[in-house]
């Protein structure tokens, strides 16, 4: 071996030797996790309680950063343009992917490039729901008396291109109505003109609709999920009414800035799935709806988010729908 050679191959080495044991010290700071949506959320309690149960493992307190607006995107550019060193994560849920699929090239961050996958912490299921105002009990009631009265329907929405708005514009293509959308600021605004009937249908979280339905202020027609929930047992799932194809769900995941080591990546994943198996963290999840799906590899996840892109994508191609 030629004397170049050697020390080419002893710098190599030496490099990473440096690297390997500055992985090794890591954390030796306080993490950072930035949640794009507002506090009190699904999502913010979903990390704050996983971000409890692994601090101590990694000996390091975890902060949880609230950056809300443009439905996350302030907060997931914030996320991508941090130093990909594991001080800090990014936790997101589904608006991740519509948003991506909504405005493809148009934001200052590209959802698949500029992260690195982590795990899946969980999800949670939707129902569709119709106030006491609208004469139907059954999901095959609402679809014919929404064929009866072509265009006088019009349906709760949480801005262009959220969840609440593409399920439904999935579900009405799938069953061939027609309802104009009516956005609203958040959950709560859409939630109260619906209750007053100003709007006369909304695809919603199970957690967010459940003590309305248990009042008997909104009446659920479906789960949009395969399998019945606890919550609401004796509501008939999307699949049973003979549409399989409409499940969704809110999935709650974390992310790093690409380029973050994959050991740091895969010691965080490591954390997420003991405390998984946490009994007082299920507990917890099934007080909030949370289903505590096993959380995926880091490379199962990015499949995920390349999958849910995908298939927005296609509802929004399908639907027309535009950002203004």
């Amino acid at each position: 071996m030629r004397f170049r050679d050697v020390m080419r191959l002893i710098v190599v080495c030496l490099a990473m030797c440096a690297w390997a044991t500055a992985n090794a010290a890591w954390p030796e700071r306080p993490i950072k996790v930035i949640v794009p949506f507002p506090a009190g959320g699904q999502l913010d309690v979903v990390v704050r309680l996983i971000a409890d149960r692994i601090s101590p493992a990694l000996g390091q307190p975890i902060v949880v950063e609230v950056h809300t607006g443009a439905d996350g995107n302030i907060g997931a550019e914030l996320a991508a343009r941090s130093a990909p060193d594991g001080y800090t994560w990014f936790a997101t849920s589904v608006p991740f992917t519509t948003q991506a699929a909504l405005q493809p090239g148009k934001l200052r961050y590209d959802a698949l490039r500029d992260f690195a996958p982590v795990a899946n912490l969980g999800t949670a299921s939707f129902v569709l729901v119709v106030p006491p105002s609208v004469p139907v009990s059954t999901l095959k009631e609402f679809i014919a008396y929404a064929k009866a009265h072509p265009g006088e329907l019009s349906y709760a929405g949480t801005s262009v291109g959220s969840v609440t708005h593409l399920s439904t514009e999935m579900f009405a293509r799938a069953v061939r109505i027609r309802m104009e959308m009516i956005p609203y600021a958040g959950i709560p605004a859409a939630m109260s003109d619906l209750l007053a009937g100003r709007t006369q249908f909304m695809s919603t979280g199970v957690i967010a609709a459940l003590p309305l339905i248990k009042a008997g202020k909104l009446k659920p027609l479906a789960i949009l999920a395969p399998q019945r929930q606890p919550q609401l047992p004796n509501v008939p799932t999307i699949v049973e009414e003979g549409y399989p194809d409409l499940t969704i769900a809110t999935w709650f995941g974390l992310l790093m800035p690409a380029k973050t080591p994959p050991e740091i990546v895969q010691r965080v994943n490591t954390e997420i799935m003991k405390a998984m198996g946490d009994p007082d963290v299920l507990a917890r999840y099934r007080t909030m709806g949370v289903d505590p799906v096993a959380p995926h590899a880091p490379d199962a996840f990015g499949q995920l988010l390349r999958s849910e892109i995908d298939r927005w994508g296609k509802v929004i191609r399908d639907a027309h729908v535009t950002v203004q």
